[in-house]
């Protein structure tokens, strides 16, 4: 892959399309309201993406070597030129949705890069990142609402299960990760409390995700034949739930997690 297009971590950004598009639907919002948001989130997050790979990259020579930057495919000063023209572009994008959006905009853009200088070596990284996650999901309230608006809104209900899924697989990333990480002097959970008790609290939260698959249709989001969906969605995470290798478990989380925003994203419709 270019090199300048897989640092922005195209999956990932994928991702939040989903989210960004079950959102758009469910509160019924016009397509021709839908093309600035979308293409704000998508810079904010490719940039977002953009950025922790430059803070990463002396970790990344021992975790993830063949990423763009350890590998020699594309500089540090010339990712963050590349950072820094995808967050303008998605602030100004942004400018031009709602004052609200804008604001949560803004506001996810600093976390991006606290999250990546500061945060990612801490226990709080994880729930900086699951944070933004699942941020995708309430945003759509704020293209034509306020944020008193969002306690009220059934995406909440939606955020509540990536909130545990993204968490879980950000612990798992942790341990896959605990290598580089202790080099660089982080103090990840697995670092802090161990690769067993960071597993143990991942398969934790794993579960939780899965038994909260159930919620949407307990609170009349969507309708009964939701749960088959629901059940298979939940057996896959109990699966994961059983294995005992960090690396497999995420990318199989990650899948599940595709898995249930095309669910999400067909019970939209």
């Amino acid at each position: 892959m270019n090199p300048v297009l897989e640092i922005t971590r195209p999956s990932v950004c994928l991702l939040t399309v989903f989210g960004m598009v079950v959102g758009l639907l469910l509160l019924n919002l016009p397509y021709g309201v839908w093309i600035l948001p979308l293409i704000s989130a998508i810079l904010i997050c490719a940039a977002g993406n953009v950025i922790n790979d430059c803070f990463d990259a002396e970790i990344d020579k021992v975790n993830r070597p063949k990423r763009p930057i350890p590998s020699g495919r594309l500089s540090r000063k010339a990712a963050f030129r590349l950072y820094v023209i995808l967050n303008a572009a998605g602030l100004f994008a942004a400018l031009f949705v709602s004052p609200p959006f804008f604001a949560l905009a803004a506001v996810n853009s600093i976390v991006l890069y606290v999250y990546s200088a500061r945060l990612k070596k801490t226990i709080l990284g994880n729930l900086a990142d699951t944070y933004l996650a699942v941020s995708v999901f309430i945003a759509p309230v704020l293209i034509k609402g306020g944020f008193y608006n969002i306690l009220g809104s059934p995406l909440l209900i939606l955020a509540v299960i990536p909130f545990f899924a993204n968490y879980g697989r950000e612990i798992l990333k942790d341990v896959e990760d605990a290598k580089g990480d202790r080099k660089s002097g982080a103090r990840t959970l697995p670092i802090v409390f161990g690769k067993s008790r960071a597993m143990r609290l991942a398969r934790a939260i794993i579960i939780i995700s899965a038994a909260a698959l159930f919620a949407p249709y307990f609170k009349a989001v969507f309708p009964a034949n939701y749960l088959i969906f629901a059940a298979l969605g939940a057996s896959g995470c109990i699966y994961v739930a059983s294995l005992n290798d960090a690396p497999k478990m995420q990318k199989c989380l990650k899948v599940l997690m595709f898995y249930v925003l095309a669910v999400f994203l067909a019970f939209s419709i």
